[in-house]
């Protein structure tokens, strides 16, 4: 096995998703060595199959059961269907737990180089002190 050579860098980034990908950018402009770690694989424009006609797809995006059975979760999230499922985490094979009497479901858990970009809907809810209280 080839000797390895020591990196060091300044800045540790997780993820190359909007918040990730932008804050490399800018601290690598800024002079900084950044490293970047993604969980997720590469994503190139043949993953994109959000405008193929349902009948390209194997169960024509009426087997909704078919997501459920491995993202009982990411399913909710109602961007989680035929066209994408792959994107998101298998929920069975990557669990997390919560507090007791504290569930979250963590709904938009990519493996996809750029995360939730990916499925951004262009919108960004601002909630106010009001809507969090529940009035």
């Amino acid at each position: 096995m080839a000797e390895q050579k020591k990196q060091s860098y300044d800045v540790i980034v997780v993820g190359s998703g909007a918040s990730g990908g932008w804050a490399c950018k800018r601290l690598a402009e800024a002079g900084l060595k950044v490293a970047l770690l993604e969980a997720g694989r590469p994503q190139s424009d043949k993953n994109f199959s959000e405008h193929k006609p349902a009948f390209e797809l194997k169960y024509r995006n009426l087997a909704q059961e078919i997501v459920r059975k491995t993202r009982p979760i990411q399913s909710i999230f109602e961007v989680c269907s035929e066209y994408n499922y792959d994107w998101f985490v298998n929920d069975l094979e990557e669990p997390y737990t919560t507090p007791a009497g504290q569930p979250f479901n963590w709904m938009g858990r990519l493996r996809m180089t750029g995360g939730r970009t990916n499925v951004w809907g262009r919108i960004s809810l601002r909630f106010s002190d009001r809507q969090r209280r529940g009035a």
